[in-house]
């Protein structure tokens, strides 16, 4: 698929511009036995083989700021995921405990024409266990371990970083109404030692209206990944910083939802606030930790079952994301978000939904350097449709931006026009 990504007023005069060209293969499978009445086992499979042919940026035309290059990249990505898992329900429903491997292969392969070939390697190997107890009507704790090794070899770097964690969740139905879901976790990162960290989630629907009342509040731990640390993408002079600290977090939030005409309509309002550490965020050259940082607002929504078949739904999003050291208001976080929904099924087998998304503005940086700018709003119309022709099989349609918008995410990089796609699906 070739999609046009440079903006025409960032090229040098009389330079030619290039269309992104992607391709991608995709293999998957998943299959699963029932050894016993009481013993499963399921592996899942996907293998990815995708070249991307782009424009990178080319840093040796004064004023060194970076100008969209005259030549294109090419970059190969080859990427496995596999997981196996064993489950054992010894006492039927009352207690199931999973076993799994899992393990990720990415291979990343460029051949810049500016500055020449680079690629990296990184491979994820996870084991872990969990076990579910339903102990009672409405009790039930999941407890869990897990083991994480993940390794990255680049053309001057080779990294490996081991993350241990242990956690356990409570879900209660502790009075008629009145429910509970309160969870804790400790990680033992290699680089970055011992975090823990917890949520606790109540809610009450109240008896004579349904009103739901919802709540929570909880803290975050992220360490950077290890390609935020270490793989670098000279093609945008963007590079890695080995010196990033983890996000650390404090959340909470509060809302109601609100039924009417037994559910076929209902409203929600929720406001939430969090409260950053180490934030990591790109700028212009490489990743960075912002000191501290705010990010409060609130989300919307409200759902219509109009019939059986036609539904529709709108949610908004406002947001405010603030650096508390600048004062400034974070990068790429619009204030404003809105979405439209709307499902229709005609009548069996079709089914036809579309959506309107509008993105506000918001501040962000320029490809060719400068100071930061204000991104322009921008609407999207997409439209799908399915028949189904039989329980395991269907054909499906979609067109993305209907109304070829035109705009720019992130500034500097074109989003792609008006697409139409088509295909068969297959199921069991």
């Amino acid at each position: 698929m070739d999609t046009p990504v440079t903006p025409p007023e960032l090229l040098l005069p009389g330079e030619p511009r290039f269309s992104n060209a992607y391709d991608n293969l995709t293999y998957s499978t998943k299959l699963g036995v029932d050894v016993t009445r009481n013993f499963s086992l399921n592996w899942t499979a996907r293998y990815i083989d995708a070249t991307l042919k782009f424009t990178g940026d080319d840093f040796t035309i004064p004023p060194f700021t970076g100008v969209p290059a005259a030549s294109q990249s090419t970059q190969t990505v080859q990427q496995f995921f596999t997981r196996g898992e064993a489950v054992w329900s010894p006492f039927g429903e009352g207690f199931k405990s999973f076993v799994s491997l899992a393990y990720t292969d990415h291979i990343n392969k460029t051949l810049d024409p500016i500055n020449g070939p680079s690629s990296n390697d990184g491979d994820r190997i996870k084991t872990d266990w969990r076990g579910l107890l339903t102990f009672a009507p409405g009790q039930t704790v999941l407890v869990g371990v897990e083991n994480q090794i993940e390794r990255l070899n680049t053309d001057t770097t080779s990294a490996q970083e081991t993350n241990q964690a242990g956690y356990v969740e409570l879900q209660s139905k502790m009075a008629p109404g009145l429910f509970l879901a309160a969870n804790a976790r400790y990680d033992d990162n290699e680089t970055f030692g011992g975090h823990a960290t917890w949520r606790v989630a109540p809610s009450y629907v109240l008896p004579w209206t349904d009103t739901k009342l919802k709540a929570s509040i909880g803290t975050g731990f992220k360490a950077p990944t290890l390609n935020q640390r270490f793989v670098d993408f000279p093609s945008f002079g963007f590079f890695a910083n080995p010196n990033l600290l983890p996000e650390q977090s404090l959340g909470w939030d509060v809302g109601f939802e609100q039924p009417f005409l037994n559910d076929r309509i209902r409203v929600g309002v929720t406001y939430f606030h969090n409260d950053i550490k180490d934030l990591i965020q790109a700028n212009f050259t490489t990743y960075e930790n912002v000191g501290r940082a705010t990010t409060f607002g609130y989300e919307t929504f409200a759902a219509w079952t109009i019939t059986d078949k036609l539904r529709v739904r709108a949610d908004y999003t406002y947001t405010e994301a603030i650096d508390d050291i600048t004062g400034m208001e974070l990068l790429r976080r619009p204030k404003n978000k809105i979405g439209f929904t709307t499902a229709w099924v005609p009548f069996d087998p079709i089914t036809l939904s579309g959506t309107v998304i509008y993105v506000g503005e918001r501040l962000d940086i320029p490809r060719e350097g400068g100071a930061d700018v204000v991104a322009p709003a921008y609407t999207l119309v997409n439209l799908a449709g399915e028949y189904k022709l039989d329980s395991r099989v269907a054909l499906f349609g979609r067109v993305d931006n209907l109304l070829n918008e035109h705009y720019q995410d992130p500034t500097g990089f074109l989003r792609p026009g008006l697409g139409v796609f088509g295909g068969v699906r297959f199921s069991n």
